[in-house]
């Protein structure tokens, strides 16, 4: 019987800092009855692209925190565009040409409707990001602890087995007694998340 939902590992890097021409392109899909097996197989995916980039800088992972500042130059072309009208730059319009890059792990409900792109990308319209390492032009550690705990929901509503990837984060500050809630184990440590940007 297959499983009520799947994971999808997906984005676009830079090969190297300065080079925007090629950049390489992700898109993987990890199905299992079991769907923590397909989860640990995205997760470890994910982790492959992430250790050959920072080897490629003489780095080793350390953490989600460090790999996010080293990796800067696979995810960031540092250059700085502004909307114009009229033919006058608008200087408080900031136009981020990044946005679309980085490395993301979705989780992606089996029934969800899905299309393909102008660009020939495919898009699944019931789709919770998991995980994600991007030029942190926009913080998403919040939607993404709330996709977190719709995953770990899921687990539970289905029965399917969890191992032993149960994590229990402190996020007080979101709400007004501080509270510990469950999420299945990522790389980003979402302790007192209310502190973070």
């Amino acid at each position: 019987m297959a499983a009520k939902f799947f994971y999808l590992v997906c984005g676009a890097l830079f090969r190297m800092k300065g080079d925007e021409s090629n950049p390489i392109k992700v898109f993987e899909i990890f199905k299992n009855a079991n769907p923590i097996i397909a989860r640990e197989k995205a997760f470890r995916f994910y982790q492959n692209y992430i250790d050959v980039f920072l080897e490629s800088k003489g780095k080793t992972y350390a953490s989600y925190e460090e790999s996010v500042i080293a990796l800067q130059d696979f995810v960031n072309s540092y250059q700085r565009k502004f909307a114009t009208l009229g033919g006058h730059v608008l200087d408080d319009m900031e136009i981020h040409v990044d946005f679309d890059k980085g490395l993301n792990i979705f989780l992606i409900m089996s029934d969800s409707e899905s299309f393909t792109l102008p660009s020939g990308e495919r898009y699944f319209e019931d789709n919770y990001q998991i995980h994600y390492i991007n030029n942190e032009f926009m913080d998403l550690k919040r939607e993404v602890f709330s996709n977190l705990r719709h995953e770990y929901s899921l687990y539970e509503k289905y029965g399917y087995d969890v191992k032993n990837y149960n994590r229990e984060f402190n996020v007080a500050g979101l709400i007004k007694k501080p509270i510990m809630l469950s999420v299945l184990e990522t790389p980003i440590n979402f302790n007192h998340l209310s502190d973070s940007k």
